[in-house]
């Protein structure tokens, strides 16, 4: 059993970068706030640099999501995009994760899948490469530093876009956990991979890297192509050997934690993987630890988790800026630890 210390483990998940008010400047000033699920096909297709990528991505999520034999032709490209929000975005990678390995997969549609799922992950550095820091995602996660986070404690983001990075003070030291090493500074684990992670072995950190490293937000996250092309099997923990360590790496924090906060992340149930970490970490536990959830849907997520994972007191907080502008005493002393 693992003795638990005063770490807190901070879990942050797409919402946390909305809830920080991360956004892109668009056309006439608009401000296009980070995707999310009911959001993410429409600006992740505004967004992608390839034509080709765009048409083939929407085409595909039109026939086998929405039961088009093509796309409509007489719909703007805006209200296509609008029509896609109820598209699942975990469901889709599970989809193609699938297709390319089921056996009863005919070969045609495992090579159409791979094309689709190198389409998809080409795509993303780009997409959220759009958002940077702003006043607002400074203020708050400076905020979060200050208030909540200690030298022992582990930021997990299961974000691709680097907005907290960015956003803190340049005096404040942190180093990407599990990829590079450093003494008396905060580590930052990202079990998906990010925007400026160089997919190579090792992996490089790069402002611009010419192949970025990213994970699919899928269950599936240790099943790859067996084309034997670094292409097709990009997206996938068994990819790189780095990646592998930072899930190691993070299951030994959550072990070690007295408690941990999910901020913006809402246990999506295509993300079997992490709920199976998880499940074995409170096993090989003392106890039970100290839960917390920041999301404007934390009691819908409470009940979920009770449910799944037999917690007895879960902490709720409903909006972020509230939040971060709280402390790290009353947090542990709201959750008992």
């Amino acid at each position: 059993m693992a003795r638990q210390q005063r770490k807190i483990v901070f879990f942050l998940g797409a919402g946390a970068s909305l809830g920080a008010g991360a956004f892109a400047k668009v056309q006439h000033g608009r401000k296009l706030p980070i995707p999310i699920q009911s959001t993410f096909w429409e600006i992740f297709l505004r967004f992608c640099r390839s034509d080709d990528s765009r048409n083939e991505i929407q085409s595909f999520l039109f026939r086998y999501f929405l039961g088009y034999a093509r796309v409509p032709a007489r719909l703007k490209k805006e209200q296509r995009r609008i029509m896609l929000g109820k598209v699942d975005v975990e469901e889709v990678f599970t989809f193609l994760s699938e297709r390319t390995r089921a056996p009863s997969t005919s070969p045609a549609l495992k090579g159409y899948a791979n094309k689709i799922w190198t389409a998809l992950v080409s795509e993303l550095p780009n997409v959220f490469g759009h958002y940077q820091p702003n006043k607002s995602t400074r203020s708050v996660y400076r905020q979060f530093i200050k208030n909540f986070i200690r030298s022992r404690d582990t930021i997990a983001s299961f974000n691709y876009d680097t907005i907290l990075e960015d956003s803190v003070l340049k005096s404040f030291k942190w180093h990407y956990q599990g990829i590079t090493d450093a003494t008396n500074s905060i580590g930052i684990l990202k079990p998906h991979g990010s925007v400026n992670w160089e997919d190579s072995d090792p992996i490089r950190v790069e402002a611009v890297p010419s192949r970025a490293l990213v994970i699919a937000p899928t269950h599936l996250k240790f099943v790859k192509s067996d084309s034997g092309t670094t292409q097709d099997t990009s997206g996938y923990l068994d990819h790189s050997p780095g990646i592998k360590n930072v899930w190691s790496v993070m299951e030994r924090e959550m072990r070690e934690a007295k408690a941990l906060v999910f901020i913006g992340y809402s246990f999506p149930t295509a993300d079997l993987y992490f709920s199976s970490v998880l499940r074995s970490v409170l096993a090989d536990r003392d106890g039970p630890p100290g839960v917390a959830i920041v999301n404007p849907d934390a009691v819908a997520i409470r009940e979920r988790l009770r449910q799944r994972f037999s917690f007895e007191h879960v902490g709720v907080y409903f909006d972020l800026k509230t939040f971060v502008s709280s402390s790290r005493r009353s947090l542990l002393i709201e959750l008992g630890v």
